[in-house]
Formats: structure tokens, C-alpha cells, sequence
């Protein structure tokens, strides 16, 4: 008798008229591996990702493999407690990278989405389960069993996948941030510093100074918005290190700055009751400079913008308000979103900060909430837009 790839274990002593018992799913994974590679092959060339064009050997890189060891998988003994676990992700790990770990990889680099990763994962699943069906299996009831690890299977190669992607995102994020920091920030601060200095010097007048200074300053704050924005994506929370001191004299430097900066505009501070309390005084500036600009850019310029400060037991609340055109209703989530600008942002040219990048907003939420406060927007026509933030005194946590 010809056992091919056949598991013996699967096999009994049968009567020569009695019919060929079907393999079990792992058995069938391997003797049909090529037709289901075939599929992966004709589905994986269709997946719409964004990247490089791969040829037919780089789009099925790691499934043989894969599949190997799905079928390995299903033929280890397994206890009720080794399914438990792996169900939660918590199954036994190798100290070499799976070859789900290293399809990650490959498709990171050649440019896949994540969810076009996983896409395929589920174009295999699918083909396996079809071409089992059509050969007659899944009418058995040790079927079951061989169908849930299958599943499990399957769903532990997306899990490792994921988290390889995810990981290496991170770390390119990281390098990212790297670079910005200081291959392109650190020489803008060079070139403000050598302004300031030919200017001391009289080398170079300020009215000739003033352009270049604005520019790097400007550059500047769009690489800091960036590092910022990537920063928060990476770590899904906006860093922060809290440290005792009184809010309304950090916020008060950043008002007489900003009137500094605009001498033409009118800016107010208003400040009554107790700001004592641990924030980070860095990003509690980034947020009153980032709010005030958006109100000076956008509100009117015949107005003062106001900044109001108010207490509670628990809580320093902070408003920033300015008259001028109302934020529509269904635009007051848009404007908080990365990258995105209400329709009066965008039509606006005016006065539109052309190199600005739409992270404003939503970096002052980011501040806002990894404070565990609130920022609230009101806005109407006759009374004007008020940005508001309340923030706990000290660490929710």
C-alpha cells in the first residue's frame, strides 16, 4: 500500500473491499499544498497594496512554509489547556523568527498595507477550506477538531504577522523621529543662531534678517508638528513629563511671546483663581501657542483674542475665543483630525498659513488628553469660537 504523504497514525488495517478512508486536514494540507499555493499565487497577484510590483515567486515568498507549519501544528497532541492558550495568543514560541514573522517583514518592505497582509491570510484560509470541501472533508466528526486548530492556526500566523509589522513600523517611526530631530532640525537651529549673530554684528540688517529668521522658524515648527504627530501614532499617547509648578505663569510667557511675534493683533490674558498643579510645562506652551495661532490665523483682525483661566477644586480650565467666521457644527471633529482642515481652512487663502500640514488641533488633543483633560469647541456667529481645556491638577493615574 502506498502511503505517499499520508499520516500512519491515521490509518487502520482495512478490508481490501472497504473504502479509502480521507487524511486527516493536516495530511490533506500537504499532499494539496501546491494547489492551494496556486490560489495564494492567483489572489495575492490581485490584492490592491499600494507597493512595489512582485512577481509570481515574491508574491508567495513565505505561504509554503507557512502552510507547513500549520499542518505541523495540527498534528501535535493538544491539551485543553495548550488550546486555551493559544487561543489567547499565549501558545509556545520559537527563539528564530516564524515564517509568518518574516512574510511580515517581506511585505513591509515591499510596501503591503497591513490590511492587504492580511487579506491574504484570508484568501488561504479560504482556499484551504474550499479545496478540502470539495475532496469531501468536513463530514466527520473528528472534522471539527482538525477545522478549530486549523482556525487557531491560522489566526496565530495573522497575530504573529501583525505584531512583526507593527513592531517594524515603530521602529521605523523611530528612526523617522531620529532623523527629523537632528539631520534637519539641529542645522535650522544653526542657521537661526548665524542670523541672529550677523545681525548683532551688522553684517546683516534686520529687515534682511527677518525673512530668513521666519522661514527656518516656520520649517522648524512644521518638523517639530511632524515628529510630534509621528510620535503620538507610534506610541498611541502623546508624551509627557509632569512637573510641579503654577499653569497661569507658563501660559503667561507664551501670550506676551505671541503678542511679541504679532504686534498688530491684540492678544489678552485673564487669569483668576489656583494653578498650581503637575502638568508639562513644554507642552502646556505648545498647546497655548498652537491654540492661539490657529485663532490669530483664522479669527477676525479687526478683534482681540482673549485668553481666559478659571479654577476648580480638582481641575485649572483654560479658554482661547476670537470673533470671526463660525466652524460649522458637522466640521468641529473634522478640524481635531491629522492632516485634515474644515471647508473655511481650506478656502481661506488669505490668510492661510500655506506651509502649514492640519496637526495643529489635532496635537493640541493629543496634549490635552494624554493630561486626561478636555478640549471642547463652541462657535457661532454672533458670539465667536471659544477653545476649551480642562485639565486635572495631577495625574489621573
Amino acid at each position: 500500500m502506498q502511503l505517499s504523504s499520508l499520516n500512519v497514525d491515521h490509518l487502520v488495517e482495512q478490508p481490501a473491499n472497504a473504502p479509502q478512508l480521507r487524511p486527516r486536514l493536516s495530511d490533506f494540507i500537504d499532499a494539496h499544498a501546491e494547489e492551494v499555493l496556486e490560489a495564494w499565487d492567483e489572489f495575492a497577484a490581485t490584492v490592491s497594496h499600494g507597493g512595489q510590483t512582485l512577481d509570481a515567486a515574491a508574491l508567495r515568498d513565505h505561504a509554503s512554509e507557512i502552510l507547513r507549519t500549520i499542518a505541523a501544528d495540527l498534528r501535535q497532541p493538544q491539551s485543553p489547556e495548550q488550546q486555551d492558550a493559544k487561543a489567547k495568543g499565549l501558545g509556545p514560541r520559537g527563539v528564530l523568527p516564524t515564517a509568518a514573522e518574516i512574510h511580515a517583514d517581506f511585505r513591509m518592505v515591499a510596501g503591503f498595507a497591513v490590511d492587504a497582509m492580511m487579506t491574504e491570510y484570508r484568501a488561504l484560509r479560504a482556499s484551504v477550506l474550499k479545496l478540502w470541501a470539495k475532496h469531501g472533508g468536513g463530514t466527520r466528526p473528528e472534522d471539527l477538531t482538525d477545522l478549530t486548530r486549523f482556525n487557531e492556526a491560522i489566526d496565530q500566523a495573522i497575530a504573529e504577522s501583525i505584531a512583526r509589522y507593527t513592531k517594524q513600523t515603530g521602529s521605523s517611526a523611530e528612526l523617522f523621529i531620529g532623523i527629523l530631530g537632528h539631520d534637519i532640525r539641529n542645522p535650522l537651529g544653526t542657521i537661526l543662531m548665524s542670523v541672529a549673530g550677523l545681525v548683532r554684528s551688522g553684517k546683516l540688517s534686520e529687515a534682511s534678517a527677518a525673512p530668513i529668521s521666519n522661514a527656518a522658524t516656520r520649517i522648524k515648527a512644521i518638523i517639530e508638528q511632524v515628529v510630534d504627530f509621528t510620535r503620538a501614532q507610534a506610541d498611541g499617547v502623546m508624551p509627557i513629563v509632569r512637573k510641579p509648578g503654577d499653569l497661569a505663569q507658563q501660559l503667561a510667557r507664551v501670550v506676551e511671546e505671541t503678542q511679541v511675534r504679532h504686534p498688530a493683533r491684540m492678544v489678552r490674558m485673564d487669569a483668576s483663581g489656583d494653578f498650581q498643579g503637575c502638568w508639562d510645562e513644554g507642552r502646556m506652551g505648545q498647546l497655548l501657542s498652537n491654540l492661539l495661532g490657529n485663532a490669530l490665523l483664522h479669527g477676525s483682525l479687526w478683534t482681540e483674542v482673549t485668553v481666559r483661566m478659571w479654577s476648580t477644586p480638582g481641575d485649572v480650565c483654560v479658554s482661547v475665543h476670537n470673533y470671526g467666521e463660525p466652524i460649522p457644527e458637522e466640521e468641529r471633529e473634522l478640524i481635531f483630525q491629522p492632516l485634515k482642515r474644515g471647508a473655511q481652512y481650506r478656502t481661506r487663502d488669505r490668510r492661510r498659513d500655506a506651509a502649514g500640514l492640519g496637526l495643529g488641533l489635532y496635537i493640541c488633543r493629543e496634549i490635552v488628553l494624554s493630561h486626561g483633560g478636555k478640549l471642547t469647541i463652541d462657535s457661532t456667529r454672533a458670539d465667536g469660537t471659544t477653545f476649551s481645556v480642562s485639565l486635572p491638577r495631577h495625574d489621573p493615574a
